[in-house]
């Protein structure tokens, strides 16, 4: 094995793409229900409903997008003998992105519609992708994150992860966060914090939690659940 990014005893961990794996399987796992959940003809439901939906196809595309340009590319230059997982790995990328792509086109057109159209055809694509989506999370960890470690350092690690959070709205920011440490144990939120600067730390325990734990709330009533 030939890298010049060897870690000299000190192997990176790869769980904190493991809690965000969860937050996709949860999140996604729940969507379909939602859509067939909120109320027709209730525009402020649909709308809550919708950019929920919108945030997480988003985040998909941004996890991924990340991986296809920081990822892929050094484990196939460092580890060519697993050339075939990689191109798998980044296959399914390309037919997961198709899929999000089909989802947000049916989101935009049942929130427009208020919710009236489009309602099964969306939630079957939201479906689609959610099975998609775990059956690539299954091989992704059961195969590639463990080689990961060895031929990967931390700071190219947390580059992955510091660009999927670049591409969030700063707006949305507070959500995405929620949504990753809902189902976190105490050692895996420290993980995923561990990432943030100071000031969002800080904001996140003062408002940011707060104000997440009232959207979810307001979500579960939409799609009657509260």
């Amino acid at each position: 094995m030939s890298t010049s990014m060897e870690n000299q005893g000190k192997p990176i961990t790869t769980h904190d793409m493991v809690v965000v794996h969860r937050m996709f399987r949860r999140e996604f796992g729940q969507a379909a229900g939602r859509v067939r959940g909120v109320r027709h003809g209730s525009r402020a439901q649909v709308r809550l409903v919708a950019d929920r939906l919108e945030l997480l196809l988003d985040t998909l595309h941004h996890h991924h997008e990340g991986e296809d340009r920081l990822l892929w590319p050094k484990l196939a230059a460092r580890l060519p003998a697993q050339g075939e997982l990689w191109k798998r790995m980044q296959g399914q990328h390309d037919d997961l992105s198709a899929g999000v792509a089909r989802a947000r086109s049916l989101l935009a057109a049942w929130a427009a519609a208020g919710g009236i159209t489009h309602r099964e055809e969306l939630a079957e694509a939201l479906d689609r992708v959610a099975k998609a989506a775990g059956d690539h999370f299954d091989q992704e960890e059961r195969e590639a994150l463990p080689l990961v470690a060895a031929v990967v350092s931390q700071a190219e690690w947390d580059e992955i992860g510091d660009a999927a959070s670049a591409a969030v709205p700063k707006s949305r920011l507070f959500t995405v966060l929620g949504m990753i440490l809902k189902d976190a144990d105490p050692g895996e939120q420290i993980l995923i914090m561990g990432h943030l600067p100071l000031a969002p730390r800080v904001l996140w325990r003062a408002v940011g939690e707060r104000n997440f734990h009232r959207l979810e709330q307001r979500l579960e009533a939409a799609v009657g659940h509260g």
